[in-house]
């Protein structure tokens, strides 16, 4: 469980015990000065029990504990080029395709960012137009709220984005239809007003899924019926 106001991360039981407490890292090389710097939003669990914490509205750093909650490594961080982030919301294992990799948000620069799980940077997924939140992986495919539309320069332009399992968009709910030329996505954007701030998405076993909001009227989790 992340908390962004204490600047912790909690390993609990079901009924809440706290089992392990991961505070601001201020011992990691120098990259946090102060607690407050540290503001993680998602966290991913390793089939042996590693830990790895996207802060991704902190100082947009993934770092990877064990499970005892020792740092083990680090990388991204804010700043200029591929390998690092700026709006790291969120993060997932990709174990499609017979690979592991870690799929990581870069929500300000419009994509996700492919990485092993030592840190070293495979590709970037480039979704132009849309400021994606967290991944979810279900079957082959990858889903993603879209916070908004930056080039409609205004509040209330989001939709929701699928990809294929080669990183292809194939739909927008509520968005414009995804095309491309020359291999290049055409920047998108929201057509149809059915969502306001999506956040996040689910998706259950029979395919049917589930969106909730943010700053949206406090409306319940939407619910679209696959057909």
């Amino acid at each position: 469980i992340t908390d962004t106001e204490k600047h912790e991360v909690y390993k609990t039981t079901l009924d809440g015990q706290i089992l392990l407490t991961i505070p601001t890292p201020l011992d990691a090389d120098g990259i946090y000065k102060k607690k407050e710097e540290f503001v993680p939003t998602e966290t991913i669990i390793d089939e042996n029990g590693d830990i790895f914490i996207a802060d991704g509205y902190g100082a947009q750093y993934v770092l990877h504990y064990d499970a005892t909650g020792k740092l083990k490594n680090y990388f991204g961080g804010r700043g200029d080029g591929d390998t690092h982030l700026d709006n790291a919301h969120g993060i997932t294992f990709d174990r499609r395709n017979g690979q592991e990799s870690l799929l990581v948000t870069d929500r300000t620069r419009n994509c996700f960012k492919r990485f092993t799980k030592d840190g070293q940077l495979i590709s970037k997924i480039s979704l132009p137009g849309a400021c994606v939140c967290r991944p979810v992986i279900h079957g082959d495919h990858l889903y993603a709220a879209v916070l908004r539309s930056p080039d409609l320069g205004a509040e209330g332009t989001g939709f929701v984005t699928i990809l294929d399992k080669d990183d292809k968009v194939v739909s927008n709910i509520g968005g414009t239809e995804p095309k491309y030329v020359n291999g290049v996505l055409d920047p998108m954007r929201q057509s149809e007003k059915i969502f306001t701030h999506p956040h996040d998405v689910c998706v259950d076993r029979h395919g049917d899924l589930y969106v909730a909001q943010w700053a949206s009227g406090k409306v319940y989790p939407y619910k679209l019926k696959r057909v």
